[in-house]
């Protein structure tokens, strides 16, 4: 049987055709193998990332406790001394509503026994 040259051509074709879906099907293993790595590696980064954040949250909460209890001396110090000023205010106020009035009825005492 003599073979055409088209026979020819057509055989180097199919065995070109199938080189290629050869390489094409180890691109593709090859693709499938550095996308599952790259799944695993996005999973290991996404769990640390969210451990991460989970430690963060806890350490605000401890700041924002740590923070509340300063606020809260802090307002009951003020309270203390807030006391204290209005206590020595209402004292001298005292003082001087009483010198007011002793400034005004000594004079009036005076004329009143002095005739």
């Amino acid at each position: 049987m003599a073979t055409s040259p088209l026979e020819i051509r057509m055989a180097h074709l199919e065995g070109a055709y199938e080189q290629i879906s050869q390489r094409l099907g180890t691109i593709e293993e090859r693709l499938a193998s550095v996308e599952a790595r790259l799944e695993d590696k996005f999973a290991r980064v996404e769990a640390e990332l969210k451990d991460q954040f989970v430690r963060l949250e806890v350490r605000i909460t401890r700041f924002e406790t740590s923070v509340d209890a300063r606020f809260t001396r802090l307002d009951q110090r003020l309270d203390g001394v807030r006391s204290e000023l209005l206590s020595r205010t209402d004292r001298q106020f005292y003082w001087v509503i009483t010198l007011v009035v002793l400034s005004i009825l000594v004079p009036i005492f005076l004329r009143l026994l002095n005739p």
